[in-house]
């Protein structure tokens, strides 16, 4: 009998301990959120005349993209977003600098409308490797950058980090707009932020009531 209870406590352990974090926990203050950059894995770069320079895009603007999340906190960060305190927010790029080292910009270059699914960004997260294991993961998967439109569209997507389970997704637009290449299309990932800050946190902390 003691055998059974021991093992039934251990199995009782294990269950809490890969127990999912949920959005109603992030809107409750009981988990912690990490922002983990941007995923291009899956971008097109719609209107070819605004993308002349493909090496460019790979090898520097799109690590350039992400470092900025660390870099500039004050425009990039989603702290103030989610009303979260010190401890329970961070940034963390690495994982996401490093997935995106797989990207081929040339190739996705076109003149042709293109979207992806909710289906296609959980495949993507699925092939993560994250070195963040605790708490809610943001990340957002890149669906295009479009010239034509002068928007930057991608899926907002929280993941439990300690199973790596997408537990909401959300295709949202930003206006690109700044002086530059690389502060252009930065301005669409802030209008994001600014989205996210202003009409989003509102209607998602309804929707996740614990």
């Amino acid at each position: 009998m003691k055998k059974l209870l021991l093992i039934a406590l251990v199995l009782v352990n294990a269950s809490v301990a890969v127990a999912d974090n949920t959005m109603a926990d992030l809107f409750a203050g009981k988990a912690k959120l990490v922002f983990l950059g941007l995923d291009f894995t899956q971008a097109k770069y719609i209107g070819k005349v605004g993308f002349t320079d493909a090496q460019a895009i790979q090898n520097q603007h799109i690590v350039s993209w992400n470092n900025l999340i660390e870099l500039e906190p004050k425009k990039f960060s989603l702290q103030k977003a989610f009303s979260l305190k010190d401890d329970q927010y961070k940034s963390k790029v690495e994982d996401m600098v490093n997935l995106n080292k797989s990207v081929n910009v040339e190739k996705n270059i076109t003149d042709e409308d293109y979207s992806i699914t909710e289906e296609q960004v959980k495949k993507s997260v699925a092939r993560y490797s994250l070195s963040e294991k605790d708490g809610i993961g943001v990340v957002y998967v890149v669906e295009s950058l479009n010239k034509s439109a002068e928007k930057l569209v991608a899926w907002v997507t929280f993941i439990d980090l300690a199973t790596k389970k997408v537990i909401h997704t959300e295709k949202v637009e930003g206006k690109a707009g700044g002086f530059g290449f690389r502060n252009y299309w930065a301005g669409g990932v802030y209008k994001i932020n600014q989205e996210i800050d202003k009409n989003l946190y509102k209607k998602w902390s309804k929707s996740f009531k614990a």
